[in-house]
């Protein structure tokens, strides 16, 4: 009985006497790369931008140091006493001013050429009455009225002209500002034009030769008809029978009587009058 109650004790003693079963930790989980780049970051020194100088340690009790050679921004070193090249675009120090060139002397204008320049001009005469002489021969083939027109000034005694124009159909046919209508009542413009009715401008500025300072101006517009194979005969007359040029002066007044007669006639071709 008591043998009985021992091994009943015993048993569940050796049972808890027995070696006990360890725990297995469990794995660490591996390292996430934000991790793993931040650890680098901060591992990895901070690295100097090139060029910049390096300041030795003057902490109190180092000792005097040597100072090292310069460093330009390219990492180059630089002997000291040596100057270096200023950038292009950069103002250099004082001192380092580059000398200016000298700028060459003008040079003296050339000499004109004036027989060149003469020459030039007959040359340029020439074609132009050239191109006229070519223009009226295909006007004289494409229209077959000639238009004659002659103008001139019947007061040149008291008033000069300063300038005469004539105008066919709003372009210039003749102009002058020498008084040549004051001179003779010669052809001022000859040429084709076509059949039909056209618009013929005759203009005078004129000035009193006893006074100079009374001037007029008159203009006349007429219409006249070309016929088809026939000639046409325009002849004006501009006056001013007006009396303050040379008057003014002695009573002071005066009267201007400007104007411009034009006669108008056909005539068969070759001069035969109609």
């Amino acid at each position: 009985m008591r043998r009985g109650i021992l091994i009943a004790l015993l048993v569940p003693a050796v049972a808890l006497a027995g070696p006990k079963k360890k725990k297995k930790k469990a794995a660490a989980p591996p390292p996430t790369e934000e991790k793993e780049e931040k650890a680098e970051e901060k591992a990895a020194p901070t690295p100097e931008p090139p060029g910049t100088p390096t300041v030795p340690d003057t902490k109190p009790g180092s000792g005097p140091t040597t100072p090292g050679p310069l460093t330009t921004k390219s990492g180059t070193p630089t002997a000291p006493g040596t100057t270096q090249p200023t950038p292009t675009g950069t103002t250099p120090p004082a001192g380092q001013q580059p000398a200016k060139e000298e700028e060459p002397p003008p040079k003296e204008g050339k000499e004109v050429d004036v027989d060149g320049l003469r020459q030039e001009y007959l040359s340029l005469r020439d074609e132009l009455f050239k191109s006229r002489a070519r223009a009226n021969a295909v006007a004289s083939q494409l229209y077959s009225t000639r238009m004659t027109i002659k103008f001139t000034w019947g007061s040149a005694r008291h008033y000069g002209v300063s300038k005469a124009s004539i105008r066919v159909d709003g372009a210039t046919v003749y102009e002058d500002s020498s008084g040549a209508i004051g001179n003779d009542d010669g052809v001022r413009f000859n040429g084709y034009v076509a059949p039909g009715r056209h618009l013929v401008t005759f203009h005078v500025e004129a000035a009193g030769k006893d006074d100079d300072s009374f001037t007029s101006a008159t203009e006349s517009q007429v219409v006249v008809k070309a016929v088809a194979n026939k000639d046409l005969v325009i002849a004006a007359k501009g006056h001013d029978s007006g009396d303050i040029a040379y008057e003014w002066k002695r009573s002071e007044k005066g009267s201007y009587g400007l104007g411009i007669d034009v006669s108008v006639k056909t005539a068969a071709t070759g001069g035969a009058k109609k």
